[in-house]
């Protein structure tokens, strides 16, 4: 997912990748209907949550501004279900394999982590699209890469802390965790780094293995830190959209010190181990280092929070700057682009959140659809900037799907939170239970502190659009809120001959999830269809390329290209008045579209010379995006024009 659907906003690599995660989730969840462990089964509370939070999603269609948006997000979070309800279908039908499940999630993690380093050592063949100083590959976005590194860190940390378990992993993790350092510190994301803190400190006071986690976290971070250092004073790595050749200039170095950081940690993991193997301190005194490191750890703030306090500022003063610096629209101390943004707080989102606020304020019940921040805000910019998302999920989803989405995914969140408290042994303890910190249920902290930390960063952030790091977290996720609580036994599979009601149920299953990919589907097929609309018109072949537009908007009648595309052929096909009925249904079923309004009145200006249709036309299109220069432009030329044809005399 991560290489084949990239940022997710190409909608037909990311539409190809949903379809396949549809089809294989489907066929999990029918393999666990048919096969699974009789009883209660464990996650189906969250599974309907997140259901209901995609049926919420799908019929906002019905009232979203731009139905189209609406529809592509209710494709994405099909997906997202369907994988959350696959790993859910997983824990049913192999409960012990949860080792496995967090070893091919660092694996996943760690190489588009990798990927993201080689791509400033190979930047003319593999970045060579990357025009950031923030390293983005394979998401072409930093935060991405950011978050993906912060969530292999409790994996990472299991792998290398783990008793029993094979001498190579344990060594492999030092390397990997200082990739993961490393890209961090060069994607420059503060949310990623905070949320990797939070996790690493939530590891360190749950997990009792304190003593050998203490070299995984402290070495790798040591190790990585000067390398980090060094790129960040370098302007490929500082300087935003330098040229590749200065990128060139430094890559064989930035190369030869990753491999070098690499070797080192990769030795130093073996050096470790062989220490740890030679002699294990007694108990009580693994149980002191271990209390003094946590305690280290939780007071690192608190120092922070004295010197502070001491300063001239106060507690108060530094702490209303940060947060004024991060909620401010104005964004009078600019954000600087090297290894100070990692100390700084200001930033763009304080204005997209509050662009969000007065998004939710139009309609706060059910929002204006999911999807739709990007058109909705244009109403409320107060400047020509760009953005598809609110950066944040509360501020996103406020936004798009009102009180209505908030209460369902607190609800999701929650129903998850004790799911996971269960499943690890968390929750407030019962008598009998014994609650051994054995490899399954470190692993299955594991898994749950690498959702927390995806969570954390993507509440200020819009990391969950991105399927590779969202597909990551969510397996982790789905397959925690699946298994039996802490210290119940694993019940067996069923027969291998399912019950015919099973079979029908997983039947309806598999159906329900190809009906859905179709579904998906449908989007692309339009876009693939306008493609072949234009290049029949170009070929001269207008009949067949008007056919070909009917085609897509029967695909997707829920998206304005078709109708604006088959404008455009009547146009240069010369049928004139039939290309303006065209543009006057389409502003009649997308009237929340700018661009429809747009099209209508540059057509009455520009091909039927009717200015004052022309000029009323388009003050809908500013009354949808006010600082639209492009819509302000067309305004004022088809009032001068007006003017110039009223002032001709009358023969």
């Amino acid at each position: 997912m991560a290489f084949g659907a990239a940022g997710g906003s190409e909608l037909s690599r990311t539409t190809i990748v949903e379809v396949l995660v549809v089809l294989a989730g489907g066929a999990l969840v029918a393999a666990a209907i048919a096969w699974g462990a009789p009883g209660r089964q464990h996650g189906t509370l969250t599974v309907a949550l997140f259901a209901a939070l995609a049926g919420l999603t799908a019929l906002s269609v019905t009232w979203a501004q731009v139905p189209s948006l609406a529809y592509v997000e209710t494709g994405r979070t099909l997906a997202y279900l369907a994988i959350f309800a696959g790993a859910v279908a997983g824990a049913r039908l192999a409960p012990r394999m949860t080792p496995a499940v967090v070893i091919g999630i660092v694996l996943a993690a760690t190489a588009a982590v990798l990927y993201a380093l080689a791509a400033r050592v190979w930047p003319s063949s593999i970045g060579e699209n990357e025009i950031s100083n923030r390293i983005g590959q394979p998401f072409e976005y930093w935060n991405a890469v950011g978050s993906t590194a912060a969530l292999a860190i409790p994996g990472l940390l299991w792998l290398a802390t783990r008793r029993g378990a094979a001498l190579a992993g344990r060594v492999l993790a030092y390397p990997a965790l200082g990739a993961a350092v490393l890209a961090l510190l060069l994607t420059q994301s503060r949310g990623a780094l905070a949320a990797a803190i939070v996790g690493t400190l939530l590891w360190l006071a749950i997990v009792p293995l304190r003593l050998r986690a203490l070299p995984a976290i402290v070495l790798p971070a040591l190790a990585a830190a000067p390398v980090a250092a060094w790129a960040l004073s370098k302007e490929g790595f500082s300087t935003p959209a330098e040229p590749l050749a200065v990128k060139e200039s430094i890559a064989g170095e930035f190369g030869l010190l990753v491999l070098l950081l690499l070797v080192a940690l990769t030795v130093v993991g073996a050096l470790v181990n062989l220490g740890l193997t030679r002699g294990v301190p007694p108990l009580q005194v693994r149980r002191r280092i271990g209390i003094v490191a946590l305690a280290l750890a939780c007071a690192a703030p608190l120092v922070a929070f004295t010197s502070v306090a001491f300063s001239d500022r106060g507690i108060g003063g530094t702490i209303g700057d940060r947060v004024d610096q991060l909620t401010s629209e104005s964004q009078t101390s600019p954000t600087s682009a090297g290894a100070g943004r990692l100390t700084q707080a200001s930033s763009t989102r304080g204005k997209y959140w509050r662009e969000a606020g007065r998004v939710f304020s139009d309609r706060p019940w059910n929002g204006l659809g999911a999807g739709n921040f990007q058109t909705a805000r244009l109403r409320h910019r107060t400047d020509l900037s760009v953005t598809r998302h609110a950066h944040g999920f509360v501020p996103q989803t406020m936004a798009d799907l009102g009180i209505l989405g908030l209460i369902v995914t607190t609800a999701l969140l929650l129903a998850w939170l004790v799911a996971a408290a269960r499943a690890t042994g968390l929750h407030p303890r019962r008598t009998g239970v014994r609650r051994d910190w054995d490899a399954d249920r470190l692993a299955l902290v594991a898994l749950s502190l690498s959702a927390i930390v995806f969570g954390l960063q993507s509440a200020i952030d819009w990391t969950w659009f991105v399927p590779g790091p969202t597909a990551m977290a969510l397996v982790g996720a789905g397959f925690v809120a699946g298994r039996a609580p802490l210290g119940q036994p694993v019940a067996a599979l069923g027969p291998t001959v399912p019950a015919p009601p099973r079979l029908l149920a997983g039947a309806a299953v598999l159906l329900a999830a190809v009906v859905t990919s179709w579904a998906i589907w449908q989007p692309e097929a339009s876009d693939r269809q306008v493609g072949d609309a234009l290049r029949l018109s170009d070929a001269g072949n207008f009949d067949a390329a008007i056919a070909k537009t009917e085609d897509a908007a029967s695909s997707n009648p829920l998206s304005s290209d078709p109708l604006l595309t088959r404008a455009a052929i009547q146009t240069e096909a010369g049928h004139t008045a039939a290309a303006q009925h065209t543009l006057e249904r389409a502003v009649l079923e997308f009237p929340g579209e700018p661009q429809t309004w747009y099209r209508l009145a540059a057509f009455q200006l520009g091909t039927r010379d009717h200015p004052v249709q022309a000029a009323t036309t388009v003050r809908a299109a500013i009354f949808l995006d006010p600082k639209s220069e492009l819509y302000q432009d067309l305004f004022l030329l088809a009032r001068r024009h007006a003017r110039e044809l009223a002032a001709r005399p009358r023969k």
